[in-house]
């Protein structure tokens, strides 16, 4: 079993919020393997989509804006008062009509005018397009001469912000959208929409508190240079223990014993022997793929999208996909910290995906990656040591690391010793770096290079700029466009 560090995180499914009127592309939506799995996601999604449709919008009252309107009031009716003359009367009934004019158009979109905000879905990948639809609905006789949407959203390079305008009892639609650049969890709103009356006396302000999470998740990308070591580790293999169980393998036949079930019976052999014979069955490897990416701070190199904190996380998402496609068991193990807006202590824990199967494992794995962050206090060999006693034969143990100091490669050999198969996927820091490096700490891979070979440890050199080709292709989901065939009649969706 493994022991797992209190406080750190365990395979946790995370469903990301959703608007009433969401739809989660095919491409984008988990597929749990059981029955089990995808009744609790459509519960869980249940949930949170009435607790979106629930939500209220707070109007705050009107406010008003020119305060010295009300100054030059006061002064009008002093002068009327004192020197009574002609002006101050027009000017007073003039300036006191546009007051009541604004007031009651203010009044007009504070009543009748309806905003909402819809996203097409929940969670997305780095590249995808993020596309949220928003309505403005003037049910007043009166137009909505200037409407401004005021976002809070956090997400990278997206912001909803925009101003509109919108005649009497008129009806608009508009679309925002943006580049998903960078994985993590973020958040849609809280957002403001600010009304005004045409002579500016007045304000109101709408308020929607509600808050909509988005989970980005890292990209998947083909990987045609790196392979895992061969064997036991990555196939389905035999060994000499019997199973005391049914399993894949049927190693040969032995006489019937009183006890053996009848479905263990090989019936070909039996009828030529004349006698009852059963099946046997071998044990086979679990080759379990445990990725380990080292996500100690200290040993990180390059910023945003070029760096090696996000190749290492490109990469360990590519491999579990790979793996997992093979029906293989895969497992992940990052020590980082789990909160991107956090460097606190109490942050740096670990996350940990305990190997499984399937296709819900991959979005386990990619969720938790989609989290992780660089962090301190966990340097390689520590992390290695920590994961010693879990390591089993026939498993394969993938480390994806910046690090070239010689220490952690001293934690590959006891696991090595048990039938572990290991390999390295070792990224050049010094490309990432922007300043110029010397010629001996460039030359650090190559040596780490050549120790893992020694040791017979097959090992991959990652470099910054390595081409990464998405194994799934970003298309503009969301927005349908239909055409009328002349001939037929018939309406049907085209791609943009």
């Amino acid at each position: 079993m493994l022991s797992i560090p209190q406080g750190c995180k365990v395979g946790q499914t995370h469903l990301t919020a959703a608007r009433h009127w969401q739809r989660t592309p095919t491409s984008c939506r988990p597929r749990p393997d059981s029955h089990g799995e995808a009744s609790l996601l459509a519960k869980e999604v249940s949930s949170v989509i009435l607790e979106a449709v629930d939500q209220q919008v707070q109007t705050n009252p009107i406010q008003p804006q020119k305060r010295w309107v009300w100054g030059l009031i006061a002064i009008l009716l002093l002068l009327q008062i004192l020197a009574p003359h002609r002006a101050w009367v027009v000017l007073l009934g003039g300036l006191g009509g546009a007051l009541a004019l604004s007031y009651v158009w203010s009044r007009q979109m504070a009543r009748k005018l309806t905003i909402t905000r819809e996203q097409y879905y929940g969670w997305v990948h780095v590249g995808d397009l993020l596309e949220e639809r928003f309505t403005l609905q003037n049910d007043s006789f009166l137009p909505a001469l200037w409407v401004e949407i005021d976002d809070q959203s956090d997400l990278p390079g997206y912001s909803a912000r925009s101003v509109r305008s919108a005649s009497g009892q008129q009806t608009l639609h508009w679309r925002t959208e943006g580049i998903c650049r960078q994985r993590g969890l973020f958040t849609l709103g809280p957002w403001q929409a600010r009304v005004s009356d045409p002579f500016g006396f007045f304000s109101i302000v709408l308020d929607f508190p509600h808050t909509q999470s988005l989970l980005i998740y890292p990209p998947v990308v083909h990987l045609p240079t790196i392979q895992l070591p061969k064997g036991a580790a990555t196939g389905s293999g035999r060994t000499s223990r019997r199973a005391l169980e049914v399993t894949a393998n049927a190693a040969g036949v032995r006489a019937y014993a009183p006890g053996d079930s009848l479905n263990r019976v090989h019936w070909r052999s039996t009828a030529r022997l004349g006698t009852l014979m059963v099946k046997t069955f071998d044990l086979e490897p679990s080759g379990d793929l445990w990725i380990v990416l080292d996500m100690d701070a200290a040993v990180q190199a390059g910023e945003g999208e070029e760096s090696t904190e996000e190749y290492g996380v490109i990469l360990a998402s590519s491999l579990a996909d790979r793996v997992l496609q093979q029906n293989r068991a895969v497992g992940l193990v990052a020590y980082g910290s789990g909160d991107q807006d956090s460097d606190s202590s109490d942050a740096q824990r670990p996350t940990i995906v305990l190997p499984q199967k399937g296709k819900a494992q991959q979005w386990r794995i990619l969720q938790a990656l989609a989290l992780v962050r660089a962090g301190g206090g966990w340097p390689l060999e520590r992390v290695l040591a920590e994961m010693d006693r879990n390591l089993g034969r026939g498993t394969t143990l993938a480390v994806i690391t910046p690090s070239c100091e010689p220490a952690w490669i001293a934690g590959l050999l006891p696991p090595m010793r048990r039938g572990v198969a290991p390999t390295a996927i070792l990224l050049d820091a010094a490309s990432f770096r922007s300043e110029k490096v010397s010629e001996s700490e460039g030359d650090r891979v190559g040596a780490m290079v050549d120790l893992l070979a020694d040791l017979g440890v097959p090992s991959h050199r990652i470099l910054q700029g390595m081409p990464f080709r998405s194994i799934v292709e970003h298309k503009r989901v969301g927005r349908p466009e239909y055409k009328v065939l002349s001939a037929t009649g018939r309406v049907v969706p085209v791609e943009r």
